[in-house]
């Protein structure tokens, strides 16, 4: 019987397989659209920890990337900007790449009491999407956004795999429909959801 742990690579034992049949790892970015996501958790009654997002999406692949769109408080709330403040850093110990920007207080026509904020970042998300294209070969887009179809479509188109995560509830067949993979938050909420302290 041959002692194939003493051959050497002159015996043609232990030579590299052939370029062909070597494997890449698969190179994936996570985007998170944080505004998004705040709804879902709020809609699920649970709360995800980011920690175990990243490692159950980035786990035996290469990351790219990992970035986390949101808007942050109003600098006239100066509690909650201390908490978003706290909030950006954890993400940022993680791995995440934060985008953020000050959210706005419309006002209404008839009086200067604040009707509505915005700080809509789906332009930034969709933005970093397309720059960053060549950086991999798979996207997780946590988000539901109906308005990221165009944006998904054009990347199915050049080779890349889509995966959307969100809530099974918010998101609409067209967008499920065009990605390569939809995940519903609840059925990896065993993976990422957030335990209580």
């Amino acid at each position: 019987m041959a002692q194939y742990d003493t051959l050497t690579p002159r015996d043609g034992a232990l030579e590299a397989p052939p370029p062909w049949e070597e494997k890449t790892m698969q190179r994936v970015a996570l985007f998170v659209d944080g505004a998004n996501m705040f709804y879902a958790q709020r809609d699920n009654h649970w709360h995800i920890d980011w920690r175990l997002v990243f490692n159950f999406f980035t786990d035996n692949k290469e990351k790219a990337a990992a970035y986390y769109f949101t808007a942050t408080p109003p600098v006239g709330d100066p509690e909650r900007v201390t908490k978003y403040r706290r909030f950006k850093t954890a993400l940022q110990r993680m791995g995440y790449g934060v985008v953020d920007k000050e959210v706005r207080l419309i006002k209404s026509e008839t009086s200067d009491v604040p009707v509505k904020m915005k700080g809509n970042l789906d332009i930034e998300l969709v933005f970093r999407l397309l720059t960053e294209a060549n950086t991999y070969d798979e996207v997780v887009l946590m988000g539901c956004d109906s308005d990221y179809i165009p944006i998904i479509g054009h990347l199915r188109a050049i080779g890349k795999v889509v995966t959307v995560v969100g809530r099974r509830g918010s998101v609409s067949n067209d967008l499920i429909n065009v990605a390569n993979k939809f995940l519903d938050l609840d059925t990896i909420r065993t993976r990422i959801e957030k335990k209580s302290a």
